[in-house]
């Protein structure tokens, strides 16, 4: 009986030497590497080859500088020595938005638009691009031949927004788009016409000539303060009306309307723009 456990002591050992053997012998040594660089082999060949004997724990490089004299003599290239000397994949490469975004929970999420702060948190007031626009004054123009202005109105379907405002002093922010500011937005409050919402974006005839812009009258005064990225924190100099109000962005472009009226035929007005209406209840 002894001399059949220690028959099968020697057999193990016996094997596991072999394996031990056979394993080394599979190991991937400098001299591996110098005989890929001969063969011609890419780099990336090279380097997937050490990467996967790294995974198996089978790599056996000698990176001491005497080593490294002989890799560069061998013509091995440096992408591939330094995968050698740290075989670990690179690191996933993180990418970093062209524009910095904010996290701050004090701040609007970082989507253009109009937001009202409401409590402590943001209600977005919905926006729409400006579509519609007619020509007004037409009666005044020909009833003074052509001395007064006509002017172009942009208007909104419906009586009210569908935005609700419960606050008569209301505090905005605004998260503007990439290369504007604040200085791109103007509060102005809407008139209400039948079924839809107006208001002036230019003029065109009349002795003046054309003119580009919302009426000044019709302007909400309000002071513009920058909260961070992109962002801007509106406050309003007095209490607002109930009534139907909105910001207004336009694009800064001009359009030459056709005036064909007695004293100029100079015109102008917003080509395009966006608003974001909202309501203050009674």
């Amino acid at each position: 009986m002894k001399r059949f456990t220690s028959l099968l002591a020697v057999l193990f050992l016996l094997l596991a030497s072999t394996t031990w053997s056979q394993q080394l012998s599979k190991r991937i040594t400098d001299k591996d590497v110098i005989d890929m660089t001969a063969l011609g082999l890419s780099d990336d060949i090279i380097i997937a080859k050490i990467r996967a004997a790294a995974a198996g724990g089978t790599l056996q490089f000698d990176t001491s500088v005497d080593a490294l004299k002989e890799l560069k003599a061998a013509k091995v290239s440096d992408e591939v020595i330094k995968v050698m000397i740290n075989p670990a994949p690179a690191a996933a490469q993180v990418v970093v938005a062209a524009t910095p975004i904010s996290n701050d929970p004090n701040l609007p999420p970082p989507e253009v638009g109009v937001y009202w702060k409401n409590g402590n948190s943001f209600t977005r007031v919905e926006g729409q691009a400006i579509s519609q626009a007619k020509v007004g004054g037409k009666a005044g123009s020909m009833f003074t031949y052509g001395m007064r202005n006509e002017h172009w109105d942009a208007y909104l379907d419906g009586p009210q927004s569908k935005n609700v405002i419960q606050d008569r002093q209301p505090v905005f922010y605004l998260y503007v788009p990439d290369g504007a500011s604040s200085s791109d937005f103007v509060l102005i409050s809407l008139e209400k016409k039948g079924n839809r919402r107006e208001f002036q974006i230019g003029s065109f005839g009349g002795i003046t000539g054309g003119k580009s812009g919302v009426k000044k009258e019709k302007e909400v005064a309000f002071t513009a303060e920058h909260a961070g990225i992109r962002t801007y924190k509106i406050k309003l100099n007095a209490a607002m009306q109930p009534g139907e109000y909105a910001f207004f962005m336009g694009t800064g472009q001009s359009s030459t309307m056709a005036g064909g009226q007695t004293g100029g035929a100079r015109s102008g007005g917003a080509a395009a723009g966006r608003v974001y209406d909202f309501r203050i209840p009674d």
